[in-house]
């Protein structure tokens, strides 16, 4: 991850053309210039100028009010790649002035215990204990085909248990290899790396690393699309080498098997609409799996938003922003329920538990009646029965 004073020639790029505006969720959501690329991107400009002095409290408050989509890069004419401008900046402030509050907390949670949340390592495991009846045995820091990196919130978070729950039981259904990693899990360093502690993300990534090698797994799966990018993307960059591990996330996993004919469905009458994750889609190029799935399902009909695919809006939790504004969260994922809605799907679907919880919580808001579903839960409850 580069140096802040790397970006010096890019940020000069800026030309205040305001493509940016029409692209960025949090500026729709707010109108104001410190809420959009530009904005922000004149704010680092007069940190290296000196108009302003030094990182300001300021001006890191907006960095951490951006959602790291990725919107503005794709549609930026000069190609300016404000994303990783923010994450630098990010970087840059906490050596200078220390952690804000509520990243030092989550770094002390993950040094201390491994997770996000505080929960003791052994909580990771609560997800399984109600679906022995779908999964029977399952292996834990066992060697297999596949490790099932399960990741912090779906493992942490009840309301998220029924992601690896159906997933679990997906791969069980397909006669596939796989072995959890249980307490010895760690987080995969996503809200720290984007945070500005890329050292720290390190830590973890080599954690993780030294794990699967234990075990002699070469290739990791995972439904969430933050952890699919750390893993693929991050993990060579933090640790300055490929650690040699194939990264598949389980839309593209589940698309193979319905492909070689291991996972066969019933009839499920549906209307659905698609909601691509930043991570996945724009960030990972990862668009047709999780369509080719619902496509194949008998009985599901795909309606697509007005902003799909490359041009797909954030639900709202991208770039650490619920846990620094959780009130311009909400303000993002109800504008995506919105496009959701004129679809006239009763149903939006994603493959990422934070949208999922994050999309929920936007449509609980607006009173919409819309569920708000993973394509796991879609993908288990269409298997056809023997």
């Amino acid at each position: 991850m580069k140096d802040i004073n790397a970006y010096k020639d890019m940020v000069a790029k800026c030309v205040r053309c305001g493509f940016c505006q029409a692209h960025c969720p949090t500026y729709k959501a707010l109108g104001a210039e410190p809420f959009v690329a530009r904005g922000r991107l004149e704010m680092v400009n007069a940190t290296f100028d000196g108009r302003l002095d030094g990182y300001v409290d300021g001006v890191m408050k907006r960095m951490n009010q951006c959602l790291l989509c990725g919107n503005c890069t794709q549609n930026c004419p000069p190609g300016i790649e404000t994303e990783k401008i923010v994450e630098a900046y990010r970087t840059a402030y906490i050596k200078e002035k220390g952690i804000p509050d509520v990243l030092s907390s989550v770094k002390t949670f993950i040094a201390d215990v491994g997770n996000i949340t505080g929960d003791a390592p052994d909580n990771r495991m609560l997800w399984v204990n109600n679906i022995q009846d779908k999964l029977g045995d399952v292996k834990i820091n066992e060697p297999a085909e596949y490790a099932y990196f399960v990741g912090c919130v779906p493992s942490l978070y009840p309301s998220a248990y029924s992601i690896p729950q159906n997933f679990a039981a997906i791969l069980k259904a397909a006669n596939v290899s796989f072995s959890l990693l249980g307490k010895e899990e760690k987080c995969c360093g996503y809200p720290l790396a984007v945070g500005g502690l890329p050292e720290e993300a390190k830590k973890t990534a080599e954690s993780n690393i030294q794990k699967l090698k234990q075990l002699g797994i070469k290739k990791v799966v995972t439904g969430c699309p933050s952890c699919y990018h750390m893993w693929k993307d991050y993990y060579p960059e933090l640790l300055g080498y490929d650690p040699g591990v194939e990264v598949f996330h389980s839309t593209q996993l589940m698309a193979q098997l319905i492909s070689e004919g291991a996972l066969k469905f019933r009839e499920t009458p549906m209307e659905v609409t698609y909601h691509d994750p930043c991570d996945l889609g724009r960030k990972s190029g990862i668009f047709d799996p999780p369509r080719e799935i619902l496509q194949n399902i008998p009985g599901v009909v795909l309606k697509e938003m007005a902003y799909n695919r490359l041009d797909s809006r954030c639900c709202g939790g991208g770039g650490n922003l619920e846990m620094n504004d959780a009130a311009l969260s909400s303000k993002v994922a109800q504008d995506r329920i919105s496009q959701a809605q004129n679809t006239g799907a009763k149903v939006i679907v994603s493959a990422c538990q934070q949208c999922k919880r994050t999309l929920q919580a936007g449509a609980r808001a607006m009173k919409a009646r819309i569920k708000v579903k993973d394509i796991c839960e879609i993908v288990f409850d269409a298997l056809a029965q023997d």
